[in-house]
């Protein structure tokens, strides 16, 4: 494949500016009573671009996927909300109501029919959520406003902050380490154990002027170094491809405070481009406890 058609197809679906939303404040949505007051001790955590698909289509691909339908957290990525018809549940929201768990959604850019952004959904109550603003980068196809979202969640008695992130996708390294720090600059303000996943848009390219495409195959590597250097630990740097394009390895779960015990990807019913990819993770053992075994996929 001439890298002409690549830049092409990773370009996707048009040359439009995506404008604001009608409504950037969060979305919020609550169960009539919560299935557990707190996150249990050992949490199971999904990551999944899910395409713009509706909630209830989300919601079946999830109980129906073995590694998913036990999910304690989920984060996702391109949720739609059909706001311009005037519905204001999003996919996250539907998703929400259909499994009793509690969601906060933020649009992050209106693509001509709706908006589309990031969420985070869980089992246990949400007590505060912020939205972070990302630097904007002119990437001529399908160019937005990209958001991140922080979410805290209760943890057996101890608040965990959880992100939501969805970066940009053609972009060199320098633009996406800079597009993720106000992320990591919230992180490191929080003195609480940190998830945070998305779709990191990791792909083996670098970008001319954001069009044309040069292999690399650096740009995991370079994040994940970025997100070591500010304390992070990054478990599934093993996890083999994350989209169905290419073997592209796009998506990812960084931890602090965190041990991971098992991950892997799984197709989820194949309603996406991208694999759900999932963890399960518990609190860091005390420095006086025995080393645990490094994780390992399965």
């Amino acid at each position: 494949m001439r890298l002409s058609a690549i830049a092409f197809a990773l370009a996707a679906s048009g040359c439009l500016q995506r404008g604001l939303p009608l409504d950037r404040g969060i979305e919020a949505t609550f169960p009539a009573r919560p299935a557990v007051e707190s996150l249990p001790g050992q949490l199971r955590v999904v990551t999944f671009n899910v395409h713009g698909e509706p909630g209830a289509r989300i919601a079946d691909a999830l109980r129906t996927d073995r590694a998913l339908r036990d999910a304690d957290l989920i984060i996702l990525e391109e949720v739609h909300r059909d706001d311009r018809t005037g519905d204001w549940c999003s996919g996250a929201c539907v998703l929400a109501r259909e499994l009793g768990f509690h969601a906060v959604f933020a649009p992050g850019h209106d693509n001509g029919h709706g908006s589309d952004g990031v969420a985070i959904v869980s089992r246990a109550p949400i007590t505060s959520a912020q939205v972070i603003e990302l630097p904007y980068f002119d990437v001529h196809f399908n160019s937005g406003r990209r958001v991140a979202l922080a979410a805290t969640v209760d943890l057996g008695g101890t608040p965990i902050t959880v992100y939501a992130v969805h970066l940009d996708n053609r972009l060199t390294v320098r633009d996406r380490r800079k597009q993720v720090t106000p992320v990591l600059l919230h992180a490191a303000r929080q003195d609480t154990p940190i998830l945070m996943a998305g779709d990191f848009n990791t792909s083996p390219f670098t970008w001319i002027s954001h069009v044309v495409p040069i292999l690399i195959t650096t740009q995991d590597d370079r994040l994940e170094e970025l997100m070591q250097d500010h304390g992070f630990a990054t478990p599934l740097a093993d996890s083999g491809p994350t989209s169905r394009f290419l073997g592209m390895k796009l998506d990812a779960i960084y931890t602090r405070g965190f041990d991971t015990v098992r991950f892997a990807t799984s197709n989820a019913s194949n309603i996406s481009d991208h694999l759900a990819v999932w963890a399960i993770v518990r609190p860091t053992a005390p420095a006086t406890h025995a080393a645990d075994p490094s994780p390992g996929r399965t």
